[in-house]
């Protein structure tokens, strides 16, 4: 197994994230057997989109997840099967990345997504499972792009300070959208995305009122 992290706490990671997203025989058909049968390991490095949704599974998870998949294969990531939150997308490409999570936040506008971009270094875990290969990602960034998109306001995106450099000058030029950066003494600890709220019923005084 290669990565930078202690091979135990990679396993443990896997563990828990099959776990919570597939079914108990799943898991034990992965980790009740020799793990060199059933898993490969290699390191990966990208720009990683985290995405959690602010609305109840019962009411849309179902298309929302199956856009969130179209939406992923568009722009070039890799979906993970096992995500924390809603969804979790790796990308050769940061600008790749950012490009999928505005048009999230564009075009999906019945659902409010927090989303967080981290850049950085995972380990990918390939599952044989029954006939399938599902490539799960694990590691200290996926932690802390999870966590960077904890931080984020539902409707923005949250882009860690590795991210924001690789992206800077294309953010800045961006039209529409209100960026904000937050800083610990001189160094920029993140930056926000914002796209303004469109103009609707809900927003207007007098709609419905029969007022001319």
């Amino acid at each position: 197994m290669q990565s930078t992290q202690d091979p135990s706490l990679v396993l443990d990671a896997l563990s828990n994230r099959v776990l919570r997203t597939l079914s108990p025989s799943a898991w034990r058909k992965l980790f009740l057997r020799p793990h060199h049968e059933v898993m490969q390991f290699t390191p990966a490095r990208g720009t990683f989109l985290c995405a959690a949704m602010q609305v109840p599974a019962w009411s849309a998870g179902a298309s929302v997840l199956s856009e969130l998949s179209f939406l992923a294969a568009t722009h070039g990531g890799d979906l993970d099967p096992c995500p924390q939150s809603t969804a979790l997308v790796r990308f050769d490409d940061a600008q790749a990345a950012l490009d999928m999570a505005r048009e999230m936040q564009n075009m999906m506008c019945d659902v409010r997504f927090q989303v967080g971009l981290v850049s950085g270094d995972c380990t990918l875990a390939a599952l044989q499972l029954e006939g399938l290969v599902l490539r799960v990602l694990v590691g200290d960034t996926v932690e802390r792009a999870e966590a960077v998109t904890r931080q984020a306001s539902p409707g923005t995106i949250r882009i860690a300070p590795e991210t924001f450099a690789l992206l800077q000058e294309d953010i800045v030029g961006m039209p529409h959208w209100m960026m904000t950066t937050e800083y610990e003494g001189d160094c920029m600890t993140a930056a926000s995305l914002t796209l303004p709220p469109r103009a609707n019923s809900q927003l207007s005084t007098f709609a419905g009122l029969g007022l001319t």
